[in-house]
């Protein structure tokens, strides 16, 4: 296995209250994992935050303290979660945590994700699930080797260790032919048609989107939105100098009414709001923002 380069710590609080580290999986899992996403928090009140979708399924492992997760749509009662799993299709959720929490996020692709919950990633890819339910007292005892890490760079190679472990492990794979596919959509940031990927695998319409649905979990069309809505977060969240208009036009939207509309669907929110919010004296986007737009739509 190839040893990490020490992660970096790109934000972090003059007081030991959080701590934010990136750190790249090992180059065997290049294309297929995304960044490691480390946070630590030791909060003395309730922090609530807004998460979106981002065309992965999400695996965070976590010591310390549960988190809180509830959708944000529906009147749902708040989980409380240690280590969980989040589908591909998955709501937006607002996560609510006080208390010390140390938690790695690790996306990942549709194959990896098959590879890794035994072929099961479909049956949840709406849903947040306990890791404990997917990979038993396994999870447990991840659980308990993180609380003994020391720091960021140790961590980060113990998850690259496990990962090694239960892919090569795994006798479930994507068919070639949906890999390939979910390649092509993502290159295409979303915007391809899905009839012309079908004839150029030499299927027919309905044999390729029921294809795509047993090995994703989505049809093929709801994975290019949640590309295309994963794009034009990204631009949104990185980019200072171009308009919604512009972004609108990047990400292949018909004009901005259609992204906005979109971009709601996805967030809970329209896109104005969500670039402008920022929680206060931590990283993240504050969970305030869906409850004054849910009065501003009742106004």
């Amino acid at each position: 296995m190839v040893a990490h380069r020490d992660p970096v710590i790109i934000t972090g609080s003059s007081l030991p209250t959080w701590e934010h580290a990136v750190g790249k999986p090992s180059p065997v899992f290049q294309g297929v994992v995304g960044n490691y996403s480390g946070y630590y928090q030791n909060l003395e009140q309730l922090i609530s935050r807004l998460h979106v979708p981002m065309a992965r399924t999400m695996l965070i492992l976590a010591v310390g303290d549960d988190l809180g997760a509830r959708p944000v749509r529906r009147r749902a009662a708040t989980q409380n979660y240690q280590s969980f799993v989040i589908g591909i299709d998955a709501q937006p959720y607002i996560s609510e945590h006080c208390g010390e929490r140390y938690c790695i996020g690790v996306p990942l692709m549709p194959g990896a994700a098959q590879q890794l919950f035994r072929g099961a990633a479909p049956k949840f890819a709406h849903t947040t699930i306990a890791l404990e339910d997917l990979w038993g007292k396994d999870a447990r005892r991840l659980e308990a080797q993180l609380g003994e890490l020391p720091g960021w760079a140790d961590r980060f190679a113990l998850v690259d260790r496990v990962l090694t472990t239960k892919i090569a492990a795994s006798q479930h794979t994507l068919r070639p032919e949906i890999l390939w596919a979910w390649q092509q959509i993502e290159s295409y940031g979303g915007c391809i048609s899905m009839r012309e990927l079908a004839r150029q695998l030499g299927w027919s319409d309905r044999h390729f989107i029921q294809q795509f649905r047993q090995q994703i979990g989505i049809p093929p069309k709801a994975a290019a939105r949640q590309i295309r809505f994963a794009h034009a977060h990204q631009l949104l969240r990185t980019t200072q100098d171009q308009s919604l208009s512009q972004i609108a036009l990047a990400c292949g939207y018909s004009d901005q009414s259609h992204f906005t509309h979109e971009f709601h669907a996805f967030s809970g929110c329209p896109p104005a709001t969500y670039q402008n919010a920022k929680a206060k004296d931590f990283p993240g986007i504050s969970a305030d923002i869906i409850a004054r737009q849910s009065k501003s739509e009742k106004a």
